[in-house]
């Protein structure tokens, strides 16, 4: 049998190199999870704070909602599926797949943009 090494050493190359593709692959989502390794309540308040939001607590939403429901804007983020099959009545909806890439992803933060408006006092409420 005649070998050819030239495909033999190209098959070896193919090989190494899938193999460097995946460990890659591995080392840059270990990479990005470890960036994220803030705990994400301290992530919240922190891009709350630095957008000029206040924050309230779940006591204080229970006992300023029953007063003034209308003065919250309730903003679903579940999937759209889960949003279609029932949600609060006179929520707004955005499909905030929790995923490390999401807080960066432009079109998710015009859609927030765009729902939350300019008015930075208006109690938001996500749930």
């Amino acid at each position: 049998m005649i070998r050819n090494e030239g495909a033999d050493t190209m098959k070896r190359i193919m090989q190494i190199s899938f193999l460097f593709f995946i460990f890659m692959s591995y080392a840059a989502q270990a990479q990005a999870e470890s960036q994220n390794a803030v705990p994400v309540p301290d992530k919240v308040v922190a891009e709350a704070r630095k957008g000029g939001y206040q924050l309230i607590t779940p006591e204080e939403l229970k006992k300023e909602y029953p007063k003034d429901s209308a003065a919250f804007l309730l903003v679903d983020t579940r999937q759209e599926w889960a949003y279609q099959m029932q949600h609060i009545k006179g929520a707004s909806h955005i499909d905030f797949t929790p995923t490390w890439w999401n807080q960066y992803s432009p079109v998710t933060r015009s859609e927030m943009k765009k729902l939350l408006g300019p008015d930075k006092s208006k109690k938001v409420i996500f749930y």
